[in-house]
């Protein structure tokens, strides 16, 4: 609650007339496979104000409540974030969070951003490769838009303006990581990382989260450019994979396993350019540690790997209002193991997009299959403007699967959905 009260504090003592404000409500009605229904509705309020001329800052609350909440039951303690990055759980079923809160500070050849934000590397649609900048809330898998499910962190993002073009520095002290489902939430991961013998008894120690505000700060530094007709960038970051790495022991008691978090260096490249009707898109990544469950019981369940993963992607708008946009996303594990992934893990995606009656109506359909396993995830949409800021929006969710797999573990909470959308 400090950092909502640092928000309060400063909103009264800046003039009213330096102030603007937006808001937006919306309610959403959720009917799944597994529960009968779920309701949710949220207020996001923004406000903004140009303090001088060269400086202003922007703040961001957002309050939601859940009228059937499986996908947070019991407030989740949220080890995995930071303490001035957790959402208030006000009660069982109300929550409050300050997303975004920074200051803005312009020089003549650079700007200073300042505070709790998000930034984004990376164009991919549907997964990330190179979008690793802020941890996720996965409490609803991956189904929320990336800007509503990213968790805004604290850091200090410095853009200098260069002749060649623009370099960004960031220094990122909050050492959130992502926020995972609590367990018997309705999308709680449940596909093994290790095979148990059912008479082996086992049991979790707390997470390990980093907590040292210089000695675990992640740094990264990004290189835009445009060069005959390209965009393009190049990046590197040193920092903790937000994903926990599950160290497993064996014990008197049966198998100790231990969550903890790993450093590693990300090297990476985007390039982007317009073909006519069509845009070609791709990224690179390289990751000098990727921490991999094994089999094998000589190295504590876990093995590291350099990686190596793309992403390349091909968008067509050859017809009138009409996107087809379809990706290829590999990751290659670069040195040998007894894996309990394949050393190649491949996915594919196919995005379509269509807009009516001059925009008033958006149909959207993208599709992730997981080619390894043969596991899917098929999303559909339609959002229709009734006015210029009231929103109707249904939606579907269909995941297809095995159960020991990404998406087939959840095949169960296929869901259909409605959403009114209201800007003030």
């Amino acid at each position: 609650m400090r950092a909502v009260a640092l928000l309060l504090l400063l909103c009264i003592a800046l003039p009213a007339s330096a102030l603007e404000t937006s808001m937006l409500l919306q309610g959403e009605q959720v009917w799944s496979r597994s529960a009968s229904q779920a309701v949710k509705g949220s207020a996001r309020l923004e406000l903004s104000a140009v303090v001088n001329p060269d400086s202003a800052f922007t703040a961001i609350l957002r309050a939601r409540v859940f009228g059937s909440d499986q996908l947070n039951p019991d407030q989740p303690a949220q080890s995995q974030v930071a303490p001035l990055s957790r959402i208030n759980y006000l009660n069982s079923v109300l929550e409050l969070e300050l997303r975004e809160f920074y200051f803005d500070i312009n020089f003549d050849n650079s700007a200073l951003r300042l505070g709790k934000q998000q930034v984004v590397w990376g164009q991919a649609d549907g997964l990330k490769l190179l979008d690793v900048i802020n941890p996720q809330d996965f409490s609803v898998f991956i189904l929320d838009d990336f800007d509503e499910s990213r968790i805004p962190i604290w850091m200090v993002n410095w853009e200098i303006f260069l002749p060649i073009g623009d370099l960004q520095i960031l220094w990122i002290p909050d050492t959130s990581m992502h926020r995972l489902a609590s367990p018997g939430a309705t999308f709680e991961i449940t596909a093994p990382f290790a095979d148990i013998p059912s008479d082996v008894p086992y049991a979790f120690e707390p997470v390990n989260r980093p907590n040292h505000l210089i000695e675990d700060s992640d740094v990264g530094a990004r290189l835009s450019l445009f060069i005959d007709g390209w965009d393009l960038t190049v990046n590197y970051l040193y920092h903790y994979d937000d994903f926990p790495v599950i160290l497993r022991q064996i014990t008197p008691d049966g198998l100790l396993f231990t969550p903890g978090y790993e450093r590693t260096h990300t090297l990476g490249a985007t390039a982007s350019n317009a073909f006519g009707d069509f845009i070609l898109r791709a990224e690179i990544a390289f990751n000098s540690d990727e921490y991999v469950n094994t089999d094998s019981f000589d190295q504590a369940g876990v093995a590291a790997s350099a990686e190596f993963g793309y992403v390349i992607g091909i968008d067509w708008s050859g017809l009138t209002d009409t996107l087809f946009s379809v990706q290829l996303f590999q990751s290659i594990l670069l040195d040998d193991g007894d894996y309990r992934r394949d050393r190649v893990d491949t996915n594919l995606t196919l995005l379509v997009r269509r807009q009516f009656l001059n925009a008033s109506l958006n149909l959207q359909l993208l599709g992730i299959h997981h080619q390894n396993e043969k596991d899917n995830l098929l999303r559909l949409s339609a959002d229709y403007d009734l006015t210029s800021n009231l929103t109707v929006g249904f939606f579907g969710d269909i995941f297809s699967g095995k159960a020991d797999t990404l998406f087939g573990q959840f095949d169960l909470q296929d869901r259909l959905g409605v959403k009114i959308s209201l800007g003030l």
